[in-house]
């Protein structure tokens, strides 16, 4: 006769220990994960040895127990290193996941036995200055112990640090060459572009919007090549025919930007929230334009199945509020 107690639907706790843990019983450990990790990120055995601070043959056995405990081929060995196979590839997403809720976990437990709370977020210039810093002063406001990261640049490496599990969300943009299934993406608005130059520039003094072909005679200070917003001002000037505006200096830094700035006529493009902080103090001026540029939205972009820390969730809730608010 059948024993009922065995024929009753395991809890969640009890199905999630029992029935998802083969391959740790089999003998998968920490180390295991932290190894295909390692090879995917560096492509070189090696490498991942280094990074992990082991020897190269302490690397390979990771890998030969990892295959006999899968019983599937992990990696290709070749000339230039090695090259993932599609479950090499599986393992090393989900080993990833796995090891970036393992340091949540700590962080978290940390939070409540501490108070505070941590949040780090990437994002672009613009949704820097305009979403992030007040959202974390109204955060700290209600709690002051709460220690914020902002790292700021270009959306690319953003997103590259956000699966990395260096960002609890971004606020950029996916690239074009990445599967935007990974993430989970909230469009927000778009860059509204402005054209920048010293205080006292000959064009200010026309007191008129100036045209395109006229801004094409003048030095500009570019960000470099592959930049979207570079990509955006050259795509405006091919649409009218124009010669791509000179840029001998090539730079994303804000700051080299202002430097040259106030000791040329060149001209810069900057995003609308930015221009607007720099334009108190008086040393850099909106250019008057006849026509309009905008940058394709930035999104709040979160890794697909991470779940953020109650401090993260607060800061995240704050930025979209902010979105959300009408306008007065």
């Amino acid at each position: 006769m059948t024993d009922p107690a065995k024929t009753l639907p395991l809890s969640s706790a009890k199905s999630l220990l029992f029935r998802s843990g083969n391959l740790f019983q089999r003998g998968l450990k920490l180390s295991h994960l932290r190894m295909i990790v390692a090879m995917e990120e560096t492509g070189q055995i090696s490498q991942a040895a280094d990074m992990l601070q082991t020897s190269q043959p302490a690397a390979s056995r990771l890998l030969s127990e990892m295959e006999t405990i899968l019983e599937a081929r992990l990696c290709v060995r070749g000339s230039r290193g090695i090259e993932m196979t599609n479950a090499g590839r599986a393992l090393a997403r989900r080993a990833r996941s796995m090891l970036i809720e393992i340091r949540e976990a700590e962080r978290e437990i940390e939070d409540i036995k501490h108070g505070g709370g941590t949040v780090f977020i990437g994002a672009v210039t613009a949704a820097a200055v305009d979403l992030v810093v007040p959202a974390i002063r109204t955060v700290q406001s209600i709690n002051a112990l709460l220690e914020a990261h902002v790292s700021v640049g270009p959306s690319h490496l953003l997103i590259k640090d956000l699966l990395a599990g260096d960002h609890d969300f971004v606020i950029g943009r996916v690239p074009e060459d990445m599967d935007p299934r990974q993430f989970n993406i909230r469009e927000i608005r778009s860059e509204k572009i402005r054209l920048m130059v010293r205080a006292g520039h000959p064009l200010l003094a026309e007191n008129k919007a100036v045209s395109l072909a006229r801004l094409a005679k003048f030095e500009w200070i570019l960000p470099p090549p592959g930049n979207l917003m570079r990509r955006t001002i050259e795509d405006v000037f091919i649409s009218r025919h124009l010669p791509l505006p000179h840029s001998s200096l090539n730079s994303a830094s804000l700051l080299v930007t202002l430097s040259t700035l106030s000791g040329t006529d060149a001209i810069a493009p900057m995003a609308e929230e930015v221009t607007s902080l720099l334009s108190i103090g008086g040393m850099i001026a909106e250019l008057p334009f006849d026509d309009a540029i905008e940058i394709k939205p930035y999104s709040l972009i979160t890794a697909r199945g991470h779940r953020l820390s109650p401090s993260a969730q607060l800061v995240s809730d704050h930025i979209l509020a902010r979105i959300e608010k009408p306008a007065p």
